[in-house]
């Protein structure tokens, strides 16, 4: 069988971004390829995420881990690195030991050496990246990493008029914008039904329970599985999440979207999802100190969400608009992708 090596970290300082991807492109392979991944001195949880995916976890030391991991490269394994810190020497000593390389990338920075650059952001062109004559580009939406849950051509169904609001901010949250948005929302209708989701790094869960006094039919919910998650959406009329993949999942869910940005590895998906309308507003919490007056976040939300409860015209376009762009087709995509590149 054909061999994919994965490599990306994950952490509460970092959040699981990268491993999240990488986690979504291993289920949209998975019983074709044979997989492993791995992982700097990762938690239980996050073992445990790897591990419910069917793949090995390999992991290694902080301070040996990029020497461990070349060395543990096999000649015919195609290695997958998603990270921030995989320069492009480290890519070349990849490719000299590997089969294939592939590079997940959201920071279009740096010369790279891989044999494909997978990034989903929308409005790119390779004409962006500084790389190799041979790299292939595997760009925008049509290349979610998603996992299988989101990805279905056929549709989820319309969004429920009565729903609850969910809300998720990532898996780290390090800033706790979890609770500016809840705050958002109690300042909107303290008796709106909300649920949100924490990621297994948050932290401070001890703030988001204390608030439940201020927003009653707050439910909280911890660590759910891809289907979970997508009955989560499916039952919600509004969806406020960080400018990361949980966006591109309601997007492929098809629901109303409040988008904020939480990182600043996010711009450039946020600028998408504003430009392209696919959300109904983009919360850019930088840009806040230009404005006069100056309002918090909290206020700009509070002021998106009215907006979203008072018209109806947004919406349909948003919604239109993420259709569009999301057709459920992503594995069908990556499939073809590494069977090119693997070798029997």
């Amino acid at each position: 069988m054909k061999r994919i090596f994965f490599r990306a970290d994950g952490n509460a300082q970092i959040g699981l971004g990268h491993v999240m991807r990488c986690l979504a492109l291993a289920n949209m392979l998975k019983n074709e390829f044979s997989m492993r991944f791995a992982i700097t001195e990762p938690t239980s949880n996050v073992t445990n995420l790897i591990q419910q995916a069917g793949l090995t976890v390999v992991d290694f030391y902080e301070e040996t881990s990029n020497a461990t991991f070349l060395a543990s490269i096999d000649a015919d394994e195609t290695v997958v690195l998603d990270g921030y810190s995989f320069d492009s020497a480290f890519q070349q000593s990849v490719r000299a030991r590997a089969n294939k390389l592939v590079y997940i990338d959201d920071l279009i920075t740096g010369h790279q050496v891989a044999d494909v650059i997978i990034n989903h952001a929308g409005g790119l062109t390779a004409d962006e990246y500084d790389a190799e004559s041979y790299t292939q580009f595997c760009l925008g939406p049509q290349y979610a990493l998603l996992r299988p849950q989101f990805l279905n051509p056929d549709g989820f169904g319309e969004p429920p008029a009565n729903g609850p609001i969910f809300v998720s901010l990532g898996g780290a949250d390090p800033k706790n914008t979890s609770l500016d948005v809840l705050k958002a929302i109690s300042l909107v209708d303290s008796s709106l039904q909300v649920r949100i989701v924490l990621g297994p790094f948050h932290p401070n869960r001890d703030s988001i329970e204390a608030f439940q006094a201020e927003l009653p039919n707050l439910t909280i919910l911890q660590n759910l599985s891809a289907d979970q998650m997508v009955d989560e959406l499916r039952q919600c009329s509004l969806a406020i999440t960080a400018c990361s993949t949980i966006a591109y999942e309601v997007c492929a869910v098809n629901r109303p979207l409040i988008a904020v940005v939480t990182a600043e590895n996010q711009d450039r998906l946020a600028r998408f999802l504003s430009e392209e309308k696919l959300a109904l507003s983009v919360n850019f919490p930088t840009l806040l100190t230009r404005l006069t007056p100056v309002l918090g976040l909290d206020q700009m939300l509070k002021l998106s969400i009215q907006s979203f409860q008072f018209s109806t015209e947004p919406t349909s376009e948003s919604l239109a608009n993420q259709k569009r762009f999301f057709d459920g087709r992503s594995p069908e995509r990556f499939r073809a992708l590494f069977h090119g590149l693997s070798v029997e």
